[in-house]
């Protein structure tokens, strides 16, 4: 017999080594946003002058790795859109990957960012998509030559959202399902951010769970928001508030290829939620979500 337990890990910014400091052996896994290890200038500027890295930050995260799995996660593909795959950021980002060892897997989100601009500027927050059989079939070419090039497995996370689109062909956990039934990609499954649909008039999060099939889910974000303007944001400012740990405790265990449990958090919020004692609280709290997760298979006897 064998157990499987996912690995508790934080997405990486200016404050984790000050948490590594504090709680290293909480820390198991890391995962990485590649948009964040260098400037952009755009596609306008030509081929090989485009990104400047920043090397510093290169180095510190590979000195963080050591012992730890890591993994990328982006935002910048703003994969359903209609626009050709940014194959220079994908190049940048496989790069990346290489320079600190190789990513497991690589995760954007099911979201539109970027605007129509044929530049790089974004659109401040996620805008929801039309999901359909034309969307299924754009964004499956995308992940096919995403994992071409990057050679590991692509996740979609599912999207915040502040404006349902109605009368959709199909729902989101279908979409989901339908893309992981391709082979095409796994999920990420954001457990904050149908916290933060259901109280913008989406969908209850028990609902859209018992839609998603939890064999496709590799990886958990955990996360805490505010209210503003009238919206509860997906604004990772915050410890994970209790709605979210009592969906994570209901159903990761029934995540059977669960590889890993992640807390997201800005580091501008880095002392509003409590400094490196509280992320450790979170982290102690993410180990025993971690231990309830913990599948045991059958290991084939030699004979």
């Amino acid at each position: 017999m064998t157990a499987r337990r996912p690995r508790v890990g934080l997405l990486y910014n200016s404050t984790t080594p000050e948490v590594l400091t504090f709680a290293s052996a909480l820390i198991e896994h890391l995962s990485v946003m590649p948009d964040r290890l260098w400037f952009d200038f755009g596609r306008e500027v030509g081929p090989g002058a485009r990104f400047r890295r920043v090397h510093g930050a290169i180095a510190e995260l590979a000195v963080a790795r050591s012992w730890r799995s890591m993994a990328g996660h982006g935002l910048g593909l703003s994969l359903p859109s209609a626009m050709p795959l940014d194959e220079e950021l994908v190049g940048a980002i496989a790069v990346a990957a290489r320079d600190l060892g190789g990513f497991g897997w690589y995760s954007d989100h099911l979201n539109l960012f970027m605007m129509p601009d044929g530049g790089t500027a974004q659109a401040g927050l996620g805008l929801p998509v039309v999901y359909d059989d034309e969307a299924l079939e754009l964004i499956g070419a995308k992940l096919d030559r995403m994992q071409a090039a990057l050679g590991c497995r692509i996740l979609l996370e599912n999207g915040a959202f502040f404006t349902p689109v109605p009368d959709q062909e199909m729902s989101e956990p279908e979409f989901l399902n339908r893309l992981h039934r391709s082979g095409r990609c796994g999920t990420l499954l954001d457990l904050h951010n149908l916290l933060v649909n259901a109280r913008n008039d989406g969908p209850e999060p028990a609902d859209y769970l018992d839609a998603l099939d939890l064999e496709a889910v590799e990886e958990v974000h955990l996360a805490g928001g505010d209210d503003h303007a009238g919206f509860y944001m997906d604004s990772h400012s915050a410890l994970a508030p209790p709605e979210v740990w009592e969906l994570a405790h209901a159903y990761l265990p029934r995540c059977p290829n669960l590889r890993a449990i992640t807390f997201e958090y800005q580091e501008s919020y880095f002392d509003a939620i409590g400094g490196p004692v509280a992320v450790a609280g979170e982290l102690e709290r993410m180990h025993e979500l971690a231990t309830a997760c913990v599948r045991v298979d059958e290991v084939p006897r030699a004979c």
